[in-house]
C-alpha cells in the first residue's frame, strides 16, 4: 500500500480539472503536519487535504468537516499572510515524483500581483510542506531541515528550493523508449520481472510492478528472459494509462477489509481480492484512509487518557484479585467457631503448657479426632477465646470485604465504560468530554485541567429510524446521563446492550405509545453497534420506558438501574446505523 507516483498523477489531474482558477478563502491546520484548503470553484468550496505526515502523506478533496485550533499555528499564519485571497492557477506533478506544485496568483505587501508556490513531498518519512516566493526562494516550510538532519539537502527560509536528488540508477518511466528497455532488460535476464521493473524505474510501486509482470506473464516473478516482449508492452499500457490520464482508481479488499488501492485496475490476486472502483481518486483515499486517520488522530489526543485508565483498571484487577483470596480464606470462619467450642468442651481435660491436643470432633459425622493447635503461654480457656476472636475477625472481614468488592467491581466496570467510549471516540471533543468526565470523578486530577465553567454542549449522535422516528445515542457518560434523564421524555424508549459497556439510546416516540416494530430493531441495532460488543453477533439489547430508568444517589456517570424492561436478540451492523445517521 503506497502513495506511488501513478497515484499522485491520477490525484494531480483531478486537482487541475476542478481546482483551476479557484479563489482561495480559507486555511486551516487542524493537525501538525496537515493544511487544508478552502477553495471556491464553479459556486461551490472545496477542502483541499494536504497531509505530509511522514509515512501516510496524501492530499485529496475531503468532505469530512474538521475541528481546529483555537490559535492557528505559525505556519498556517504564515500562509494566510502570503496566498488568502489568491487564485490557484495550475496544479502539477515535479516530473514522475511523489511532489506536487500548486501555483497562485496573490498580492504581495505592496498590493503588487506576485505568485506563490505550494510545494507537497509525499516520500516516506522526507514528507514535507513548503512555501515559495519568487525565483522559488523558500519562504516558509512545515518541517525545516538543516546541516544536521541532512547533509545531501536543506530547506530552510531563505534558499532556493530544489527537488529531492534523484534515485541512482532508476530511470523516468514516462520517458522510456523500447530500444532502451530492451538494452537494460538483456542485462539482467535472471531477474525476476517485477524486481526488474521496480529497480529500473522510478515512481513505481510494488505492486504495480506485480501487476506488470502478472499482465505480462500470468505470474509476478517471472525471469525477465521468460516474457521479454510482453513485459515490455505491458510496461507501456501502464505508462500509456498514466501520459493519458485514463486513471481507473480501485481499493482492494479481502474479507471485506480494504488492504491495498491503485490507479488501475489490479488482476493479480484473482478471485482472492474484491476490486471496488471509484469514480475519482479523492474519494479513493478519503475511503481508505478517512476513518483510520479520524481514528488515529483522536486516540494520539487521548494518550495520557488511555495511560490513566489502563493503570486504573490494572490495579482495581490487582486489588480485586487480592481481596477474593482473602474472601476464600474467611470461608474458614466456622472452623474457628468449632475448634473454639471444643477445646471450651473439655477443658477439664486440658492443662497450661500444652502445645496441641486431639479431640472428638463433634461437628463431624464421622466423629473422627482432630489435632488442634494451642498456644502453651496460654490457659485452655484462653485458647478458646483466642479462636472465638479469629472467628469474630474473619466474620467481620468477610462482610467487609464482600462490600469492598462490590465497589471494586462497580468501580471497574466504571473504568471499562469509559475505555470503550473512548475507544469509539470519533471527535476531539468527544476526547475532551471524556477528559472533563474523568477530572470530575477524581481521575484525572493529576493531569491539573480546568473543568468548563458551563456544561458541554449536547453532540449526541443523531438517527432516523425506518419510519423517520428520533433516535439519540450517547457516545460517553456524561453525554448518557444528560440523554436519558434531561432530554428523554418519560414515555420514550430507552435502550442499551445488556451486560456491557455501551450507549444510552433513545427512541423518541412523539406521542406515540408503541411506534412500528422496525423502529424498535432500528434503536436495539444502534444499541448494540455503539457497545463493547459491536464485533459479536446475536447481541441481547434490554429496552424499557425511560421513566423506569433510575439513577442511584452518588453513582458514578453514566450508571443506572433498571427492573422493568423486554429484550431483543440483534447483530451489530455498523453500514445499516450509516444509513439511519443523520
Amino acid at each position: 500500500m503506497a502513495l506511488d507516483a501513478g497515484m499522485i498523477s491520477a490525484l494531480t489531474k483531478e486537482l487541475q480539472d476542478k481546482l483551476t482558477g479557484s479563489k482561495l478563502e480559507k486555511i486551516h491546520q487542524p493537525e501538525r503536519d496537515e493544511i487544508d484548503f478552502y477553495l471556491r470553484a464553479s459556486g461551490r468550496v472545496e477542502r483541499l487535504v494536504l497531509s505530509a505526515a511522514p509515512g501516510n502523506p496524501k492530499m485529496n478533496l475531503s468532505s469530512a468537516e474538521r475541528e481546529n485550533p483555537a490559535v492557528p499555528p505559525m505556519f498556517c499564519t504564515l500562509l494566510r499572510k502570503h496566498l488568502a485571497g489568491g487564485i490557484l492557477q495550475s496544479v502539477h506533478q515535479l516530473g514522475f515524483e511523489r511532489a506536487v506544485c500548486f501555483t497562485f496568483s496573490a498580492r504581495d505587501d505592496m498590493g503588487f500581483d506576485t505568485k506563490r508556490k505550494i510545494i507537497i513531498e509525499m516520500m516516506g518519512k522526507y514528507c514535507n510542506l513548503l512555501l515559495l516566493g519568487d525565483n522559488d526562494r523558500i519562504l516558509g516550510v512545515l518541517r525545516p531541515v538543516d546541516f544536521t538532519s541532512s547533509d545531501r539537502r536543506q530547506l530552510l527560509c531563505g534558499m532556493i528550493y530544489e527537488l529531492p536528488p534523484l534515485q541512482e540508477g532508476k530511470e523516468d518511466p514516462l520517458s522510456e523508449s523500447e530500444e532502451n528497455f530492451m538494452r537494460r532488460l538483456d542485462q539482467c535476464e535472471d531477474r525476476p520481472a517485477d524486481k526488474f521493473i521496480l529497480t529500473s524505474y522510478r515512481g513505481i510501486s510494488p505492486l504495480v510492478a506485480r501487476e506488470i509482470s502478472f499482465c505480462a506473464s500470468g505470474s509476478i516473478d517471472t525471469p525477465v528472459s521468460l516474457c521479454a516482449k510482453s513485459l515490455f508492452h505491458a510496461f507501456r499500457s501502464v505508462v500509456d494509462r498514466i501520459s493519458s490520464g485514463n486513471f481507473a482508481p480501485c481499493i482492494l479488499k479481502t474479507d471485506g477489509a480494504p488492504f491495498e488501492y491503485s490507479f488501475l485496475p489490479i488482476t493479480q490476486y484473482g478471485s482472492s481480492a474484491e476490486i471496488l472502483p471509484f469514480d475519482s481518486p479523492s474519494a479513493l483515499i478519503e475511503a481508505f484512509y478517512g476513518e483510520r486517520d479520524r481514528n488515529e488522530r483522536v486516540h494520539r489526543r487521548a494518550q495520557n487518557l488511555y495511560k490513566t485508565l489502563n493503570n486504573t483498571e490494572s490495579r482495581l484487577l490487582r486489588k480485586s484479585e487480592i481481596q477474593k483470596k482473602e474472601l476464600d480464606d474467611c470461608a474458614e470462619k466456622e472452623r474457628y467457631r468449632q475448634w473454639g467450642d471444643l477445646i471450651t468442651a473439655n477443658l477439664y481435660a486440658l492443662t497450661k503448657g500444652q502445645e496441641e491436643v486431639r479431640l472428638i470432633n463433634y461437628y463431624s459425622p464421622e466423629m473422627e479426632e482432630v489435632t488442634l493447635k494451642l498456644d502453651k503461654r496460654l490457659s485452655p480457656a484462653a485458647n478458646a477465646q483466642k479462636y472465638y476472636k479469629k472467628y469474630n475477625k474473619a466474620k467481620n472481614a468477610e462482610v467487609e470485604l464482600t462490600l469492598q468488592l462490590e465497589k471494586s467491581r462497580k468501580e471497574l466496570a466504571y473504568i471499562r465504560s469509559v475505555l470503550d467510549a473512548l475507544d469509539r471516540a470519533s471527535l476531539p471533543a468527544d476526547i475532551e468530554e471524556i477528559r472533563t468526565e474523568l477530572v470530575r470523578t477524581g481521575y484525572a486530577s493529576a493531569l491539573k485541567i480546568p473543568l468548563p465553567k458551563k456544561a458541554l454542549p449536547m453532540r449526541c449522535t443523531e438517527y432516523r429510524t425506518t419510519n423517520g422516528f428520533r433516535l439519540l445515542c450517547g457516545r460517553n457518560n456524561l453525554q448518557n446521563d444528560r440523554l436519558t434523564f434531561e432530554q428523554a421524555g418519560k414515555n420514550d424508549w430507552w435502550f442499551h446492550v445488556h451486560g456491557a459497556p455501551g450507549s444510552h439510546v433513545v427512541l423518541f416516540c412523539n406521542g406515540v405509545d408503541d411506534p412500528p416494530a422496525e423502529d424498535f430493531t432500528d434503536a436495539a441495532t444502534v444499541a448494540a453497534t455503539n457497545s463493547k460488543l459491536a464485533d459479536g453477533k446475536s447481541v441481547t439489547v434490554d429496552y424499557t420506558k425511560v421513566r423506569n430508568v433510575k439513577k442511584p444517589p452518588a453513582s458514578r456517570p453514566g450508571f443506572v438501574i433498571y427492573h422493568t424492561n423486554y429484550s431483543t436478540v440483534v447483530n451489530p451492523d455498523k453500514e445499516r446505523c450509516e444509513k439511519l445517521k443523520v
